[in-house]
């Protein structure tokens, strides 16, 4: 039988509690339920030297919310964003990836602070997976890893995209990607294979809305919709969706799309905003978007959900 305790393990900038368990026949073992540090303890009693990252940038981009980013960057098209490094990193730390077409992305989950041994991810029918057999954020270690385009370097600022990473989070390091020793097209993908991925498309009213959204509030709409909807489209476990006589109703944010599925395509029949006339009226604004709601009516003149 072991022992457990609670350890506060502090870094730069982060505070959580991890705990530890002695383990008298199998050496150590460890559990992080926080961020960056990890605390073990042996079956001597001695304490193994604490693992503490210090960021070296953060990364600024359009992901703000988690049901809205990507699953994957590589889905993520157009999608952009700047990794803006700070001490102790310097321009020579970066002279040399100029020529790269993409690198590596270490980072740390900063928005999480729980994890489970089976997760339900964005594909996989409707059974929940091993932690360890998916890309889900929600992990022992909250250390994500991201392969996104380099599309360029000014001085100490990485410009990328495609890419699945949320804004304000803390960078831990960047590696260049090499095909010959990173690629391997014919590994198998386990339970991944049973999947079917969904064709997106939109009909020309619906392209049209989203387009100007994008145009009003630089966030890419488009590439959202066609992420969430690629996959498991009607699965209300895992996403935002309704049925709605014989078709669908996706919400995204405060937006509505209705859609429907045939022949494993998914055709997005219209955009339009979820604020009712009487929401639009009130003074509250939660979200902070009603103003881009009442152009967007104005301008569509389409009446409001």
């Amino acid at each position: 039988m072991g022992t457990r305790k609670f350890v506060e393990a502090k870094s730069p900038g982060v505070c959580f509690y991890a705990w530890t368990q002695e383990l008298v026949e199998c050496g150590y073992g460890f559990w992080n339920c926080g961020l960056s540090d990890i605390q073990a303890v042996s079956s001597k009693g001695c304490s193994v030297t604490p693992i503490s990252y210090q960021p070296i940038g953060v990364l600024h981009g359009t992901n703000s919310r988690p049901y809205g980013a990507p699953r994957q960057g590589v889905l993520a098209g157009e999608v952009r964003a700047e990794i803006r490094l700070q001490r102790p990193v310097t321009p020579d730390c970066l002279e040399d990836l100029v020529g790269f077409d993409r690198i590596w992305v270490v980072y740390d989950f900063h928005q999480n602070t729980t994890w489970k041994p089976k997760v339900m991810p964005p594909r996989g029918s409707t059974v929940k997976r091993s932690v360890f057999a998916t890309r889900s954020p929600y992990r022992p270690n909250s250390i994500g890893i991201s392969c996104v385009r380099l599309d360029r370097i000014d001085g100490m600022v990485l410009h990328i995209s495609e890419h699945d990473i949320l804004d304000g989070t803390p960078i831990l390091d960047v590696k260049p990607y090499l095909a010959y020793a990173d690629s391997f097209p014919q590994a198998k993908l386990g339970w991944i294979e049973e999947e079917q991925e969904f064709g997106i498309t939109l009909t020309s009213v619906a392209q049209r809305k989203v387009a100007w959204l994008e145009a009003e509030t630089g966030y890419p709409y488009l590439e959202t919709l066609k992420t969430q909807l690629r996959v498991r489209p009607t699965c209300r476990k895992s996403k935002r969706v309704k049925k709605m006589g014989e078709t669908y109703l996706y919400s995204l944010q405060t937006w509505r799309a209705p859609f429907d599925v045939k022949d494993g395509q998914v055709l997005i029949l219209d955009f339009y905003s979820g604020y009712s006339a009487e929401d639009l009226e009130s003074d509250e604004d939660k979200w902070g978007d009603k103003q881009v709601h009442m152009r967007f009516n104005a301008f569509w003149n389409k009446p409001t959900a």
